[in-house]
């Protein structure tokens, strides 16, 4: 011990032992930071790809699994560490979270001679759907065949039916919307419907106050039923009689000749009283004579001559002449007046009497060939002498017609004259006021022009009130409760089991309204704008479902009014139906509607529910956002997609 020399060499030997556990350990947890970042990247990517493959089914299955698997293994590299033993394992919970973990062997290198073979690196992670504000119109199709079930085949089954599939898909979206907002104070969602299918229901819109009702016009033309009145009924009235005249015949005549004379029966044998003046309806006359005297002036006995006196009393009777009804015409009846129904919205208390009809006989006007509306009719009771008319009264529905347009084809750029599809401007004159959809006003007539019906005579077969197409009322953007992603909002749940099936399929029309309700600057920009500072960054959605392709009907009352006669859209002989040449000039207007709403900052989401997605679907929609379902399940999984891709994917852990 007391000989030091060569001790350097021991301290050195020992101070490169702990050297090399110094490196060893740094590289190989540098190693191990590396494998763990890249398992924790690979655990990210795949909850990811696992929450977005969830958000197309609503469900974490198998399938669900092994997209999050596959997106695991596709990020990470085992060689770059020679890492083994690798294990990833997710599963969804009930709040629709995507949560996995990760797991991996690392061997070590220089520590191995320190007795360190491997380190275990294990890492969490979860992903989920985060909401931001949002808007989003729902545009749906509640045609008639909406009562059949997504084959087609089975009608009318309430629990199986289209239309209730729309309902269940509708609520689950609102869940999927209502669990993925994680800031519920500072994040707005709202929706907004437009049911449609011949026209659309502005009620709502009316009844806030959203839409004035000095937005419609005061009169309009009806396809309707008029009563002509022209069969002339004379009345005569209380006859007049003037003072008696004194007439002296013109010589003088015997006695005998004298009484004769004196009831007209003298020098030739007339009538007493006598008729005179008419025909009816001018003035006749009643001239009755009476002997007044005799007074002898030359000769005696039975030849005596004398001068001869009579009276004659003239009675006059005057006629006043009114007109019964002639026929009812079945024509179009130019400026009714439909102001009254404006205060006569359905549940207001209010309405309106329209008539339903005459007394042929007593019945009656003051003027030749009065035609007259059947509201027109129904003001004119009882004034001007006219009675008998009888009434029923009517309130408006809240189903419109739109405003004034042009009959083209091309609507690409939109012409002038197309005012239907300007959507941003508020009326200023009766071209651009919308009218008020009257089905008690509006009549099928066929393929007349104009028809007559006697008095009392039948219409033809087919003849006869148009029946009403008005779908569930429409409603602004209006804030979603959700605070319970379980419990959908009782407003929604109104508007959902109000919609019922019935109409034709007008695409345009419902997303007219739809891009009307959402337009930024338009009428309703009071609405769409509200707590702009609050919600500066809200992102836009137009989800239009629809069961079937364009299909406009040439005899249905409609938003355009009966296309058979009003031709507003295509010309005379345009057909009807899904195969028609009328479907052209609808689509056009549809597509056209569409890129008006896509340049408003709208991602148009297109579903085909028991229907092919046709071209213009496929073309309204953005970026080729068009999903066919061909069932419920489908249509509902849709519907939790579009939810999902509405909202972002985010990492929580």
């Amino acid at each position: 011990m007391r000989e030091q020399a060569g001790n350097a060499l021991g301290i050195t030997a020992a101070t490169i032992m702990l050297l090399v556990c110094l490196a060893g350990s740094g590289t190989d947890i540098a190693r191990a930071y590396m494998t763990r970042t890249s398992l924790q990247n690979a655990c990210d990517a795949g909850v990811l790809a696992g929450r977005k493959a969830m958000s197309k089914t609503g469900n974490y299955t198998d399938v669900e699994k092994a997209k999050a698997n596959k997106m695991f293994n596709f990020n990470f590299n085992p060689l770059a560490t020679d890492a083994s033993n690798i294990v990833f394992n997710s599963s969804a919970n009930n709040t629709g979270q995507v949560l996995a973990t990760a797991q991996s062997d690392m061997p070590m290198t220089i520590m191995t001679i320190f007795g360190f073979p491997k380190v275990t690196l294990t890492v969490a992670c979860s992903a989920e759907l985060q909401m931001a504000s949002a808007d989003v119109m729902f545009v749906l199709d509640t045609t008639g065949s909406m009562r059949w079930d997504p084959d087609n085949v089975g009608c009318c089954n309430l629990s199986t039916s289209k239309l209730n599939g729309l309902r269940d898909a509708v609520r689950d979206f609102y869940k999927t919307v209502a669990a993925a907002v994680t800031d519920k104070n500072n994040t707005r969602i709202r929706f907004g419907f437009v049911p449609y299918s011949s026209t659309v229901n502005a009620k709502e819109l009316v009844s806030t106050g959203l839409l004035p009702t000095s937005y419609f016009a005061n009169t309009a033309d009806y396809q309707s039923r008029m009563a002509l009145f022209n069969t002339a009924v004379n009345t005569a009235n209380t006859p007049t009689t003037a003072p008696a005249v004194t007439e002296t015949f013109s010589s003088n005549i015997t006695q005998a000749n004298c009484n004769n004379y004196g009831v007209n029966r003298y020098p030739t044998s007339g009538s007493n009283p006598v008729t005179g003046g008419g025909p009816v309806p001018a003035a006749t006359t009643s001239t009755t004579y009476a002997y007044l005297s005799w007074t002898r002036v030359s000769g005696s006995g039975t030849n005596a001559l004398g001068t001869c006196r009579r009276t004659a009393t003239v009675t006059t009777t005057t006629y006043t002449t009114r007109y019964r009804l002639t026929a009812w015409r079945w024509a179009k009846a130019t400026g009714v007046d439909v102001s009254a129904f404006k205060s006569a919205l359905v549940g207001s208390g209010n309405t309106v009497l329209l008539a339903t009809g005459v007394n042929t006989t007593t019945t009656t006007v003051p003027n030749p060939n009065t035609l007259l509306d059947l509201r027109a009719l129904a003001v004119a009771n009882g004034t001007n002498g006219i009675s008998g008319v009888t009434t029923a009264g009517y309130t408006w529905n809240g189903c419109i017609e739109e405003r004034q347009t042009v009959q083209q084809l091309s609507m690409s750029p939109v012409p002038s004259g197309a005012l239907d599809l300007d959507m941003t401007n508020a009326p200023t004159n009766d071209a651009s006021r919308w009218k008020l959809y009257l089905e008690a006003l509006e009549y099928y007539r066929n393929n007349y022009s104009s028809y007559d019906q006697g008095p009392t005579a039948t219409a033809p077969t087919g003849f006869g009130v148009q029946p009403a197409y008005c779908p569930q009322v429409m409603k602004p953007f209006t804030e979603v409760d959700v605070t319970d992603a379980n419990t959908v909002p009782a407003w929604i749940e109104t508007e959902l089991t109000g919609m019922a099936a019935s109409g034709f399929t007008y695409h345009d029309i419902g997303m007219i309204w739809g891009g009307r309700l959402g337009n930024p600057n338009g009428i309703f920009s009071s609405n769409v704008n509200a707590d702009s500072t609050k919600y500066p960054s809200v992102s836009r959605h137009i989800i239009f479902m629809t069961d079937g392709i364009m299909e406009p009907n040439i005899d249905a009352y409609n938003a355009y009014g009966t296309e058979l006669y009003d031709r507003l859209i295509g010309p005379s002989g345009a057909t009807g139906g899904s195969t028609g040449t009328l479907k052209d000039y609808h689509n056009n207007r549809f597509l056209a509607v569409c890129e008006r709403v896509k340049s408003m900052g709208y991602t148009i989401w297109v579903i085909g529910f028991g229907t092919s997605l046709t071209n213009p679907m496929k073309t309204c929609s953005t970026s080729n956002r068009a999903y066919q379902a061909n069932n419920t399940t489908e249509l509902k999984n849709t519907f939790k997609y579009i939810a999902g891709q509405v909202a972002d994917l985010r990492i929580n852990k």
